[in-house]
């Protein structure tokens, strides 16, 4: 696929933009506890606008003191004393040569900070929410309704004082105006309920308050869910039909994304689900308005997002998460160097899980100076030295990089195939995003001076190599059950015969089950535990993987401790017997260190550093950023 369509310049309104590629708004909890901007929180804007991006939108923003404000450190726009810290913000984006939108937000029955109020078009409630905090929305008046529309526009006005290239109204994700348009959550009766047209109306209403307030040179983006689809929520048709009508009301541009946080796996879409998710909708959008639309949801490569431009499915395309995996998208996805893109895999866990879940700010997996940039340079050391890594696993390869990056004299030992646990984590074609990780990882090795040995490393040996530092990085290793294959050794689906029982309902089990059901075979997974996922796993996996399977015809057993394997199938500890021809083992893993043992009773002075699941057992993010730090250190 030619790239070039994302090169393109291209105009929303009266502004030009230097190429097609937007960063798509995506909260950072960055800012201030009052909603103001923070150092932090420009130079990450501005190390998104040094890659090379025509349009940065900033992450929503809440629009008044009342209900709008949605989660911890959200930035704000609801007051005069935001636009300075705007304004500073805005300013070092254009210096780093990007044009600059914000997007304007209220958080309606979104609200994530536990406390009224929690204002919002009716009391229908979202259990994520109640279950936490036991708080269910209050109805909004029409008295506040149109106070909530002069917001939106005072909040328009400070963006254009704050010298903003675009502004956007958030009208889709579950917020406000969506909790307005879609009939799964607005049961009003009066004039803002019922009918399409009373549900559009406040979303039309905040448009014509802006335009009224702005002047008409400043463009106007808003943001749809094109469908959030709930069986009785927003339908295609319907913002089809939106669409129009705010292109009417002076609307520059159509930013056309999907999903709400009732149903995650469509907003911000895992690696289980397919690639430009919300396509359908831009497709039907497009050929019904004049003024541009953005593509937005999970296009991830520069593939996927140039396709979608050069079959005409949009104008532009935004991206969030594959920005926050590697700020330098547009600029390396210019210059060629795919393979040097540090992808987004989708999981959720930097940003998500082990981010805003968790109370802090939004993070990656794959990139560890996310939210931290400028703190953390790989810089030429002070002494090279000669280091060994051992292990060829993500830990391993990204601290070889690093290292050589460093300037030191890297050898890695690896017996087998680069990639560690990653190469059987991605036989599936649902891995896509992680075998894109993969190459990358392995080819930031091939590509740097760094010395490849495909043997096992030796103690002995690497005592008496004259090495200065040695990093171990030689992973996990898996429990085993007596006469049972383990699921990772595996390769090929076609040589296994059914029925397959895998034992053990943790993510490799799990991702092993989903694998063979995809090829055929009539699989079932038998945990021990009461439930499958139940180690802490990301919430997007823990959440929806069981339903995927169940779908694909696994037949999950819980309570099942299999205690041995006949010619039949395997026994449980309460006297089962599930029928199988194959029993693969995936019952977790122990963390190998061992050759860091012998190599500190061999050579005591030796400096040996453990990383990755040698160390503790992790998921990719661990790996990924103990290795970073280490070797940053060296």
């Amino acid at each position: 696929m030619a790239l070039h369509t994302l090169f393109r310049p291209g105009r929303i309104g009266t502004l030009e933009l230097k190429n097609r590629v937007i960063k798509s708004p995506q909260t950072t909890a960055l800012a201030n506890q009052d909603g103001t901007v923070t150092e932090r929180l420009v130079n990450h804007y501005k190390r998104l606008a040094e890659g090379g991006p025509g349009l940065i939108i900033v992450e929503y923003s809440y629009v008044d003191d009342d209900a709008s404000k949605s989660i911890h450190a959200q930035l704000g726009i609801s007051r005069r004393e935001h636009i300075p810290g705007l304004g500073w913000l805005s300013d070092e984006v254009h210096a780093a040569g990007a044009k600059i939108g914000i997007q304007l937000e209220h958080c309606g029955r979104q609200k994530f900070l536990g406390v009224q109020p929690i204002k919002t078009a009716s009391d229908v409630s979202w259990d994520y929410v109640e279950s936490q905090y036991g708080e269910r929305p209050q109805v909004l008046t029409e008295e506040e309704i149109q106070g909530v529309v002069a917001s939106f526009a005072d909040a328009a006005e400070r963006a254009w004082l704050a010298r903003f290239d675009l502004v956007e109204v958030h009208a889709g994700h579950g917020y406000l105006l969506t909790n307005f348009l879609s009939p799964h959550t607005n049961k009003r009766i009066d004039r803002y309920g019922g009918s399409f047209e009373n549900r559009a109306r406040l979303t039309l209403e905040v448009v014509a308050a802006i335009r009224e307030r702005v002047p008409r040179d400043f463009p106007l983006s808003v943001r749809l869910s094109s469908t959030d689809y709930e069986e009785d929520g927003i339908t295609i048709e319907e913002s089809v039909q939106l669409a129009r009508l705010l292109q009417d009301a002076g609307v520059d541009v159509i930013h056309a994304s999907g999903g709400h946080h009732a149903l995650m796996e469509y907003e911000v879409s895992p690696w289980y689900m397919p690639r430009a998710v919300h396509r359908s909708g831009w497709e039907k959008i497009k050929p019904e308005v004049t003024i541009p639309v953005i593509g937005s949801g999970s296009l991830v490569t520069p593939e996927v997002a140039a396709e979608v431009l050069e079959t005409g499915a949009a104008d532009f395309v935004s991206l969030g998460r594959a920005m926050l995996a590697d700020p330098d998208w547009t600029r390396k996805a210019q210059e060629g160097r795919l393979l040097d893109i540090v992808p987004c895999i989708r999981c959720n866990d930097g940003c998500l899980d082990r981010g805003l879940n968790a109370g802090r700010s939004t993070g990656c997996t794959v990139n560890p100076s996310m939210g931290e940039e400028y703190r953390y340079p790989v810089d030429p050391a002070a002494v090279r030295r000669r280091v060994a890594v051992v292990g060829g696993g993500p830990a391993g390869l990204r601290a070889a990089a690093v290292l050589a990056d460093r300037g030191h004299e890297v050898t890695l030992y690896e017996p087998q195939e680069l990639g560690g646990a990653l190469v059987p984590a991605t036989r599936s074609p649902y891995k896509q995003d992680l075998a894109g990780l993969r190459d990358h990882l392995v080819h930031q090795v091939q590509s740097r001076p760094i010395e490849i040995i495909a043997t096992r490393a030796d103690a002995i040996a690497l005592a008496d190599g004259g090495f200065d530092l040695v990093y171990v990085a030689t992973g996990a290793v898996p429990r085993t059950l007596p006469g049972i294959r383990l699921a990772q050794d595996v390769t090929d689906a076609k040589e296994i015969v059914s029925p397959v029982v895998v034992v053990g309902g943790g993510m490799t089990g799990a991702d092993t089950a989903l694998w063979l059901a995809d090829a055929g075979h009539v699989v079932t997974l038998a945990e021990a535990g009461e439930a499958i996922l139940g180690n802490r796993e990301v919430f997007t996996d823990a959440g929806a993987l069981p339903k995927i399977l169940t779908d694909k015809g696994v037949d999950i057993v819980t309570g099942a401790e299999v205690t041995g394997q006949d010619g039949d199938g395997v026994r449980t500890a309460d006297g089962r017997l599930i029928p199988a021809a194959t029993v693969l083992a995936a019952i977790g893993n122990d963390s190998d260190s061992g050759i860091a043992t012998a190599l500190r009773e061999a050579a005591p002075e030796l400096e040996v550093v453990t990383i990755g699941s040698a160390a503790r057992n992790g998921r990719v993010f661990d790996a990924l950023h103990g290795a970073f730090f280490e070797a940053r250190r060296a």
